[in-house]
């Protein structure tokens, strides 16, 4: 009995090892399905925007990290900003702003990206492989421009096949980095919030939790709507790792100015380096005065510090406001 119980535990080592070293070379993946039952209660004129690739050249390599794979979508190797300008669209749309996104185009209002990528990390066979999803952009309207900012951290431990890790580390993040962009920009160009009435079937939504409850509370930061920040207040609690995460990154995208206290402990106090990370990400997001000096002051201790592995991501959440 003894005997069998160990040869199974053996055999189960061994395939481990195994997977860990037959990672793909790489990963196909999918547009992003544009929300549904979340249209912006706010009416707004035609839009264009124009779309700028401004990515310095090092930042140019889309899918980078510790095991390093190409992505593909459509059969062909994914082109970042083209697919950023069809899939923003898409949900703009889908949230009722007729817009259309132009690459390249020059009339105001405009994005200027500065950074899309994906940087994947696994610290061995048995742990997650994880990844690392950064957005960022600048938007330029006739009043001046305004730093965007999107961070996503997902992880997924592959048990019998790398294929596992295509939808919750790859096509998830995506999907959450084009619809919480689609919000900043929503808000910044026309006001656009969700109703009281879609944050509450939110809520309710999440009370009954499932396996996908962070994808609710992302999208309850995605509605714009204040009346959201205080149950998302307590969210940035929550023992679940991925709703918490969610509730903290959503504080900055509903720019909950009177949250930067509890922002500002979850960096100072946090147990675990995402969820200090995603706090100073929402703390970038506020775009205050308190939350910039507070910002631009753990920028000076960082660059102090660099050359450690998690201080490095770190640096790359903040140089996304900066």
């Amino acid at each position: 009995m003894h005997v069998h119980h160990f040869t199974r535990m053996a055999a189960c080592v061994a395939a481990l090892a195994l997977l860990a070293g037959c990672a793909p070379k790489s990963y196909s993946v999918r547009h992003p399905a544009p929300s549904e039952q979340l249209v912006f209660g706010t009416t707004a004129p035609a839009t264009t925007l124009a779309l700028v690739d401004a990515r310095p050249g090092a930042g140019r390599a889309f899918s980078s990290g510790i095991l390093p794979a190409a992505l593909t979508v459509d059969g062909a190797p994914l082109d970042a900003a083209g697919y950023l300008a069809s899939n923003l669209q898409a949900e703009l749309v889908a949230r009722g702003l007729p817009t259309q996104v132009e690459l390249g185009g020059t009339a105001l209002p405009t994005l200027e990206l500065t950074a899309f990528r994906m940087q994947n990390h696994r610290a061995n066979g048995f742990s997650p492989f994880v990844t690392l999803t950064f957005l960022g952009g600048e938007l330029v309207t006739p009043e001046g421009k305004q730093r965007l900012g999107v961070f996503v951290k997902r992880g997924k431990v592959p048990v019998w096949s790398f294929d596992e890790v295509v939808e919750p580390t790859f096509n998830q993040p995506l999907s959450l980095a084009i619809k919480e962009l689609a919000a900043k920009i929503a808000a910044r160009l026309h006001g656009a919030r969700s109703s009281d009435a879609d944050v509450d079937r939110l809520l309710k939504k999440i009370g009954t939790r499932g396996d996908d409850s962070y994808l609710d509370v992302y999208a309850l930061g995605f509605t714009n709507n204040p009346t959201a920040i205080g149950p998302m207040a307590v969210l940035a609690r929550d023992p679940d790792e991925y709703v918490r995460l969610a509730a903290i990154s959503s504080l900055g995208t509903l720019g909950a100015v009177d949250q930067l206290e509890l922002l500002t402990s979850i960096y100072r106090d946090g147990t675990l380096w995402q969820d200090r990370a995603m706090a100073l990400k929402a703390i970038g997001d506020l775009d205050s005065p308190a939350a910039d000096a507070f910002l631009a002051a753990e920028h000076a201790a960082l660059e102090a510090r660099a050359g450690d592995k998690e201080v490095d991501w770190t640096l790359q959440v903040v140089r996304l406001y900066r």
